[in-house]
């Protein structure tokens, strides 16, 4: 076949293009532009389109792999605590870890700013066992709209209604008593206990948690003592001895300290075991720096708070507390928590009203509805319940 060249005269292109026909377009650059531009719009559109479905689809993926290694990671701190109970075989069955808060009724008053019965409400007071052991009792205090003399029936009742496995706590042993009566003695008043024939009362630790929740359920209501019964009959052995009456003494100089189940649980304020010589004492238990010991039990004086002085007046059962000018003070439910432990407190060593003062820095009036530099009367028990 022969070759050709472009040089050569056969393919001279210039001449080639001249004997095309001529073509023209009469639209305007503008028109020619707008149409055109869909066409431009919609390739642009398509092109960012289909790698962006792919990121989607990408992150996606990845975020149904890590929703799932969520669902299937370490157990909470509540499970654990569960758990452990399991392990120590307390309450196997009582606290169940699908527990929630939102789900609970109202645990403390109906505003729930207060961790203390105020002396105008009325109410009837439970003394529950803690649920890790420890030997504490927590005083539930369940408000009612009048006042009503404690009888086993009632009592009863509304042990069943209060929600102590969603609070870390054990019912009060009240299943051992036949009958409760109330009497007066002095101005003051006793408890009648008549106890069933058979009990496990007899035992030491069974016996002396049976008093204890005895004591904190009756010593807020005016009760000053309880007397035994066994089916009618006076006396009823408790804890290898027969009791005949215990005294009840509402003086009983304790510190009062911060109860908590775990870090899923409310807080509740429970007295402690050891007794004080003083109030100032008592509060230097209380402060978190000097807080010996360990949970379910904390101390209700945050760190950053420090107390500078504690003057009491013995004529007028007044205290006035002041804390130190740098005192971290807040207008929240920790601080309200601190206060009535320490009002609580000041009730246990016979005062009837107590100042707060200091905390300058804090430009602190007003604590929840607890006010600075005013006289504050104690309140009448610990934690307020509403039942529902």
């Amino acid at each position: 076949m022969e070759k050709f060249g472009w040089n050569d005269k056969i393919y001279d292109i210039e001449k080639m293009l001249e004997q095309f026909p001529v073509v023209k377009d009469y639209r305007k650059p503008e028109d020619i532009y707008q149409s055109i531009t869909p066409n431009l719009k919609k390739k642009r559109q398509i092109a960012w389109f289909f790698p962006t479905v792919a990121s989607l689809g990408a992150i996606t993926v990845v975020f149904i792999i890590s929703s799932s290694l969520f669902l299937f990671s370490a157990p909470t701190s509540k499970d654990k605590s569960s758990k452990s109970i399991q392990e120590k075989g307390q309450i196997v069955e009582a606290l169940d870890s699908s527990n929630n808060l939102s789900n609970q009724p109202n645990i403390f008053s109906d505003t729930l700013t207060r961790y203390a019965v105020q002396s105008d409400q009325n109410f009837i007071t439970f003394g529950l066992l803690g649920a890790k052991g420890g030997n504490i009792i927590v005083p539930i205090s369940v408000l009612t709209t009048k006042k009503e003399v404690p009888a086993i029936q009632q009592m009863n009742t509304k042990n069943e209604e209060i929600a102590n496995q969603d609070w870390g706590l054990l019912p009060a042993p009240f299943n051992h008593i036949k009958s409760i009566s109330v009497a007066e003695n002095n101005n003051k008043e006793k408890a009648i206990i008549d106890l069933r024939q058979k009990t496990s009362l007899d035992s030491s630790s069974t016996g002396k948690t049976f008093l204890k929740s005895l004591e904190e359920s009756f010593r807020y209501q005016n009760i000053e003592a309880l007397e035994f019964q066994t089916n009618r009959k006076s006396g009823a052995i408790i804890a290898g001895e027969t009791k005949t009456s215990v005294s009840i003494n509402d003086v009983g100089h304790s510190a009062f300290f911060e109860y908590m189940y775990d870090e899923n649980y409310p807080v509740f304020l429970t007295r402690s075991n050891q007794q004080f010589k003083t109030i100032l004492d008592a509060i230097t238990h209380m402060e978190s720096e000097n807080f010996k010991l360990k949970a379910p039990l904390h101390p209700p004086i945050p760190g950053g708070v420090d107390i500078e002085n504690v003057d009491t007046n013995e004529k007028t059962k007044h205290v006035t507390i002041t804390f130190t000018k740098d005192s971290g003070l807040l207008n929240n439910h920790i601080f309200i928590i601190m206060l009535d432990s320490l009002l609580l407190t000041a009730r246990e060593f016979g005062y009837k009203s107590v100042t707060f003062t200091g905390a300058e820095n804090s430009k602190i009036e007003q604590i929840g509805e607890i006010e600075f530099n005013t006289e504050i009367p104690v309140p009448t028990a610990p934690n307020p319940v509403i039942l529902h």
